[in-house]
């Protein structure tokens, strides 16, 4: 992880980081084998290298959306066990409620809400297996969302058809490019190193270029 910064001369960054997973009914399996919690695990690296306290912030979304305690490298062996489902209460938390089928609206706008509120700029980690269904509505969010201090790392899991995410390097009237996509399909295939390398591929630019356009400092 520190590797792949320092290549990118991106050693000394620091950033919020906020992992969102996707929880509508297609990602069932993905849940009950235990893809998720993998993937889960895998990320913790990146908010240790870039937040200042080492936490991920944590949300599930389906139609509405579900905000999780955040995940301390202290809590990594419980915290997949305690906190990601599909359904039912645990925890005191209604899983229940954010429903089973797509709408990323929501859960973009509170991201973008609560990134006016950290001192950093924001990494957002966007695992997905795709079916959205407001497309064009997202496009627009998106185009909109380049003026703040956000970038969108969206990952694909679970080999789909990814739809507009698939688009995202080509979505005109965009301040910054605040955006990427990668498929990752067999996350159990993957070296940490590639993973890494993709999942920060394209975060370093834009931080340059949102100082350059003053979204951030």
């Amino acid at each position: 992880m520190a590797k792949v910064l320092l290549t990118k001369q991106a050693a000394a960054v620091r950033a919020r980081v906020v992992l969102v997973l996707d929880k509508t009914g297609s990602m069932g399996s993905a849940y009950e084998d235990k893809v998720v919690h993998r993937v889960v695990e895998r990320m913790v690296p990146v908010a240790v290298q870039l937040d200042e306290d080492g936490t991920l912030e944590a949300y599930l979304y389906a139609n509405n959306f579900l905000k999780l305690p955040d995940l301390r490298v202290g809590e990594l062996e419980t915290w997949p066990q305690r906190f990601l489902h599909m359904e039912d209460m645990h925890e005191g938390l209604d899983y229940d409620a954010i429903g089973y089928t797509n709408d990323e609206l929501p859960i973009i706008a509170e991201v973008l809400a609560s990134a006016k509120q950290s001192p950093l700029p924001t990494l957002v980690l966007f695992f997905t297996d795709g079916g959205f269904v407001e497309e064009d509505e997202i496009a627009e969010l998106m185009v909109r969302a380049s003026h703040e201090p956000v970038f969108w790392q969206f990952v694909g899991i679970g080999e789909a058809d990814y739809g507009v995410l698939e688009k995202l390097d080509e979505l005109p009237g965009r301040l910054v490019d605040n955006a990427g996509f990668f498929a990752l399909d067999d996350v159990d295939k993957v070296s940490d190193s590639e993973l890494y390398e993709r999942v920060l591929a394209e975060f370093p630019a834009w931080l340059q270029a949102a100082r350059t356009a003053g979204i951030i400092r």
